[in-house]
C-alpha cells in the first residue's frame, strides 16, 4: 500500500487534499462537505493508503473581521480538527508562516495566494488548483502545499 498525507486549509473555501508524492496525485475534499461526508472519505482513503499524517494550518480569528464570519471560521476550524483526530491517524498543526516559508513563498499580503498556486504549478504540474473559468481555488493551493510539507517532513 502507498502512503500517503492529508493536508488541510481550514477556511470557509479550504480544502483537504491527499496527496501521493511519489506518483504525484492529488484529490481534494472541500471543508463544506458535511462532517459525516469528510470523516467517511479520510476512512474510505485508509482502505487504500497508509496515512503518514493529517496536517492542519494552524489559523487563529483574523483581526478585523465581523464577530460572525470569525465564529463561522472558528466552527470549521474545529470541525476539521475533530474529524481528522476522531479518525485515529496522527495530526499535527503547522502554522502558514512555517509552510510558506518552506515552499519557498517570499511576497507579502494578497499577493501569496498567487504566488502559492504558481509553486504549486510548479512542483505539480498535473494538479490543477483553477476553477472551470481559470480563477485560482485558494484553498486547493494553500491545502497542496500544506500537504508537500507534510510529505516532505514525514
Amino acid at each position: 500500500m502507498d502512503s500517503v498525507v492529508i493536508g488541510i486549509d481550514p477556511g470557509s473555501k479550504g480544502a483537504f487534499c491527499l496527496l501521493n508524492p511519489i506518483k504525484q496525485i492529488a484529490v481534494f475534499k472541500n471543508t463544506t462537505d458535511t462532517p459525516i461526508d469528510l470523516y467517511n472519505w479520510i476512512k474510505s482513503v485508509e482502505k487504500q493508503y497508509i496515512i503518514k499524517v493529517i496536517m492542519v494550518e494552524n489559523v487563529h480569528a483574523i483581526p478585523g473581521t465581523s464577530a460572525g464570519s470569525n465564529f463561522k471560521f472558528g466552527y470549521n476550524v474545529g470541525v476539521v480538527n475533530t474529524i481528522s483526530q476522531v479518525t485515529g491517524n496522527r495530526v499535527d498543526l503547522v502554522n502558514p508562516k512555517a509552510w510558506q516559508k518552506f515552499v519557498g513563498v517570499t511576497k507579502k499580503g494578497k499577493a501569496i495566494k498567487k504566488e502559492v498556486a504558481d509553486i504549486c504549478q510548479r512542483l505539480y504540474p498535473k494538479v490543477n488548483v483553477r476553477g472551470a473559468r481559470g480563477g485560482l481555488l485558494d484553498g486547493l493551493s494553500d491545502s497542496l502545499m500544506i500537504a508537500h510539507y507534510a510529505s516532505l517532513k514525514y
